[in-house]
């Protein structure tokens, strides 16, 4: 079971080992995609690199309903405390490397060597953010640094905070935050790439200012974040902003380089799905920030895998 972290067994594709439903992926989505199937009935295997995604990495959640303020390792653990009671055999620490159609169904394959025959699939891998790669980001996520701004804007009223991306999302974190009454710094090794029209409310926010032609070298601090480092590679010049918060805003990949070919995807990389989130393969379900669905958040992400579930249950049912 998940909450119990089992790392299952190598299957041989037998009849008598197959599935009903292998979720890919373990982030809110999965979690929630494998509880309501398995609750339907179905044998059901969760495949996930780190439970919970993206969410375990929160400091604060103050906008999941039930809990007014929870970290995202608390919000995790009842997840998987939720999940471990319906009997879900979870591969964690695997990672998928292949989906191969198969008879009525498909082969999941994970790069550990585990072959999962399923009738039904619903991928929930969620999106990996563009990271900086530099010095204290890892160190302080969720202390200061953050990737999303709709998610953590709130925490950082009135404060000296960073964002780092040279695109609309960038700068509309940079304006979300400058309502808040942040001052805010909107960091850019290259000229934004955002319409006109936005690009004006940014240069009339008397609260943001805009450093173009800088990158993050560095990011600094003692038990949270205290400030940024920063260099001018034409200038080759170098200063320290003081700041408590760090949103990098540099996109996202959509880590669904295993389904390419094998389902609809659009020019964001993002998994097509209808209103019921099948996708355009028979037996393929998706959900949560790995889809075409606008709002990357745990309580849509988890909402959708949900209905997800329901879906190829009743799909699955009527076969």
């Amino acid at each position: 079971m998940c909450g119990a972290g089992a790392e299952g067994a190598p299957m041989d594709g037998q009849d008598d080992g197959r599935y009903d439903v292998v979720v890919i992926g373990a982030g809110p989505a999965g979690l929630t995609a494998g509880m309501y199937t398995s609750r339907q009935g179905l044998k059901t295997a969760i495949v996930g690199g780190e439970v919970g995604g993206q969410a375990a990495w929160a400091g604060e959640v103050e906008n999941y309903l039930g809990w007014r303020l929870v970290t995202g390792k608390e919000l995790v653990q009842n997840f998987r405390d939720h999940v471990a009671q319906f009997g879900v055999e979870c591969f964690e620490g695997q990672l998928v490397n292949a989906i191969v159609p198969a008879d009525d169904g498909y082969e999941v394959y994970t790069r550990e060597g585990n072959v999962l025959p399923t009738r039904a699939i619903v991928i929930a891998t969620g999106k990996a953010p563009n990271r900086l790669a530099v010095p204290g980001e890892q160190e302080f996520v969720g202390r200061g640094v953050s990737y999303c701004a709709t998610c953590d804007a709130a925490f950082f009223k009135d404060a000296d905070v960073a964002v780092v991306g040279p695109g609309e999302s960038a700068a509309d974190a940079a304006l979300e935050l400058a309502a808040l009454g942040a001052r805010v710094t909107l960091i850019s090794l290259q000229a934004p790439k955002v319409p006109e029209a936005m690009l004006e409310r940014v240069a009339a926010a008397p609260t943001i200012t805009l450093m173009t032609g800088w990158k993050v070298t560095e990011i600094v601090g003692d038990s949270r974040v205290t400030g940024v480092k920063l260099k001018n590679p034409k200038e080759g010049t170098e200063t320290t902003v003081a700041v408590s918060g760090v949103f990098i805003e540099s996109g996202s990949i959509a880590v669904s380089e295993y389904t390419a070919g094998l389902v609809e995807m659009n020019e964001k990389g993002e998994i097509v799905i209808d209103n019921r989130g099948a996708t355009s393969a028979a037996g393929i379900y998706a959900a949560g920030d790995v889809t075409d669905t606008p709002g990357k958040q745990i309580i849509i992400a988890a909402g959708e895998g949900a209905r997800a579930a329901m879906a190829l249950s009743r799909d699955l049912k009527r076969r």
